[in-house]
């Protein structure tokens, strides 16, 4: 496995746990490291094929990761708080 895909794939698997440590949300992890490690490999993409060199180690593109995983994990816990609680059916 190339030492990129392993750093933005550590970066999709911190960034929900991380949140999730701080503020309690997402509840749901899974789902937050699923959205968060697409929004990794798309950013990872992108950086590669614009040729994006901000906030890159070896061939990973950290920063833009690191904002994807961010912004994915934010999407999931936004995601649960509009959810009524199953007690309100």
């Amino acid at each position: 496995m190339p030492p990129a895909v392993i750093a933005v794939v550590l970066v999709a698997i911190g960034v929900p746990a991380a949140l999730r440590a701080i503020t309690g949300r997402p509840r749901e992890l899974a789902a937050a490291c699923v959205a968060s490690g697409a929004a990794v490999l798309v950013a990872q993409a992108a950086g590669e094929l614009s040729g994006t060199r901000v906030g890159v180690l070896g061939d990973a593109q950290m920063a833009l990761a690191g904002v994807g995983a961010a912004l994915a994990s934010l999407a999931v816990t936004a995601a649960e708080t509009r959810r009524r609680p199953r007690g309100d059916r």
